[in-house]
């Protein structure tokens, strides 16, 4: 068995025809393992998904197993240090995951998954929602299993309201809407059922909508209001990224036509409106989201609108109603069977990523925080992140970069000499990487290295008096007195372009220095004062960094 590792729109894309063939003949396929819902949800996460395909024959063999995959970077705000967690695809969407399996191939194919999830490097694997059957679920399991990691079962359940959350209330549909409510409901709920049924259906006061091209959007804006004037006290901050999400996947529901999303009027006045995903393949109705008017009594809208739902979907020759996550009493009224599903937690006992690295796509996200903790002048912190970066990447320009800084405002010059001269290595044409190597040489007294290469960063840009002053300053030091005299002649005497003053009156007190040491008798008469050695070198190096402001770039102008 053999695992593929897709990670590009196209490759996913690519992937719907062996996806949709293995969905519709997997009996635990569920909507959320659809191809028409990953695909659209997973670009939201581009860069961090993927799908580990399994196929038992050679390249270009149809895949008989999909997992879906997505890569989150985690923090230790206190140290520095990254670690990775995996979390299944479609986590936060959806209220189940698992595996999509060709029927036969799940004892060798879900074995090969779970061992090349080993081999990534991550510290949390959450298996999360998993709907599996108890065969599957010890396959991945126990081929997870690893002296390294620890494994625990997760709950969720809601104390505030007592809902457990690993139970799924389902009822399956009968062929007829009469042996629905003959066979699965008791005789109260089917009476009220019946009667207020008969009061819609024959109503001018009341009516019922679907949601088309012409109302979607004020359909789901009356759907999310309703919802969130009455969560809003619970979710707090939570709320505005909630609806956000929710509207977006209302949307590309209704673009690839799998939302059915009712809503129950009182005259012009909406009551109530439920929101379905809708599953043509496997012939299900899963309910997501529910908004009403808490201050209507006109009708029980709850009722009416499910019951309406379970006769439009049985009519429609749906054969499941799916009320997903969560054992609210008020499910139980639909004559619902549980379904229950698996959360589990696997993380390393040292807290850090298996191999002990990064996963390679974590690279632009840990900079950032590096970057962020420079700033902020937590050293510490940004170097354990750089190191962690070039770990996975030694050849990263802008980490070497911010790597080299760090190590230079840490008078650790041997260290950031070197760091400078493997980003030169990777960037010769970058004029900040070469001033940064030649600042740092300089500090270190290797004057003929230093002066190279400054030399280097003239010929990149002739017009940098800074650079021209560096120069300057180590061939007066290799005793290179006439060409170290010219040198520091151009910039003092430089006419065209601007010339930072006091640059100007550094190049004129060495070539001072220059003559009186030629010249013992020579009386200097600048007033200034001539610099000492430290603060020469420091103000010096001052002067020739202000060109080497900002990130790192690879390109001729960097």
């Amino acid at each position: 068995m053999h695992i593929d590792v897709i990670t590009t729109r196209e490759g996913l894309n690519g992937l719907r025809q062996n996806w949709d063939d293995l969905y519709e003949k997997d009996p635990e396929a569920q909507f959320f393992l659809s191809w028409t819902f990953l695909s659209s949800y997973l670009r939201r996460f581009e860069g961090a998904w993927s799908i580990l395909a399994a196929r038992s024959g050679p390249q270009g063999s149809p895949y008989v197993a999909l997992l879906p995959l997505r890569l989150r970077t985690r923090l230790n705000k206190k140290t520095g240090f990254c670690h990775n967690e995996i979390n299944m695809g479609a986590n936060y969407a959806a209220d189940y995951t698992g595996i999509v399996c060709a029927p036969g191939f799940a004892d060798r194919a879900i074995p090969a998954l779970a061992k090349h999830l080993m081999k990534m490097n991550w510290a949390k694997l959450h298996l999360e929602n998993l709907r599996m059957s108890e065969k599957r679920r010890r396959l991945l399991l126990d081929n997870l299993a690893d002296k390294r990691l620890t494994a625990q079962r997760m709950q969720r359940v809601n104390k505030t309201d007592n809902v457990d959350n690993c139970i799924c209330p389902a009822t399956n549909l009968p062929g007829d809407w009469d042996a629905y409510l003959e066979q699965k409901i008791s005789s109260n709920t089917r009476q009220k059922i019946r009667r207020f049924l008969r009061k819609l259906d024959g109503s001018d006061e009341f009516r019922i909508t679907h949601a088309d091209a012409s109302t979607i959007d004020r359909d789901i804006g009356i759907i999310l209001e309703m919802w969130r004037i009455k969560w809003a006290p619970r979710k707090g901050n939570l709320l505005p990224g909630l609806l956000r999400s929710n509207r977006i996947l209302f949307k590309d529901a209704f673009e690839s036509g799998t939302l059915f999303l009712p809503i129950l009027w009182h005259h012009d006045k909406p009551l109530a409106g439920l929101a379905f995903l809708v599953d043509p393949v496997k012939k299900a109705m899963l309910f997501h989201l529910a908004g009403r008017d808490e201050t209507a009594n006109e009708i029980p809208p709850g009722l009416v609108l499910h019951a309406y739902c379970i006769r439009r979907a049985i009519e429609q020759g749906f054969r499941s109603y799916d009320f997903l996550r969560g054992n609210e009493s008020y499910k139980y009224s639909f004559g619902v069977e549980e379904t229950r599903i698996h959360c589990v937690l696997i993380k390393t006992r040292t807290g850090r990523n298996l191999g002990d690295r990064l996963d390679a796509r974590s690279v632009a996200s840990v900079l950032e925080q590096a970057t962020k903790f420079h700033e902020a002048g937590k050293l510490a912190n940004a170097e354990n992140a750089y190191r962690q970066i070039l770990e996975i990447d030694p050849r990263h320009p802008r980490t070497l970069y911010g790597l080299g800084q760090l190590l230079a405002a840490k008078r650790d010059h041997w260290s950031a000499a070197d760091t400078f001269g493997s980003l030169v290595e990777i960037a010769p044409k970058s004029i900040k990487a070469w001033s940064r190597l030649a600042v740092e040489l300089h500090a270190l007294s290797r004057h003929a290295e230093a002066a190279d290469a400054f030399r280097k960063v003239l010929e990149l840009n002739p017009e940098l008096p800074g650079a021209q002053y560096g120069l300057g300053r180590c061939l007066a030091e290799l005793r290179q007195i006439d060409e170290a005299a010219k040198v520091l002649s151009a910039v003092q005497d430089r006419s065209e372009g601007p010339v930072d003053p006091l640059l100007r009156a550094k190049a004129r007190m060495q070539l001072q220095k220059l003559k009186q040491d030629a010249n013992p008798c020579y009386i200097r008469r600048d007033p200034v004062k001539a610099e000492s050695p430290m603060f020469a070198h420091a103000s010096a190096n001052a002067s020739i960094l202000s060109l080497a402001k900002g990130p790192i770039s690879t390109g001729p102008a960097g």
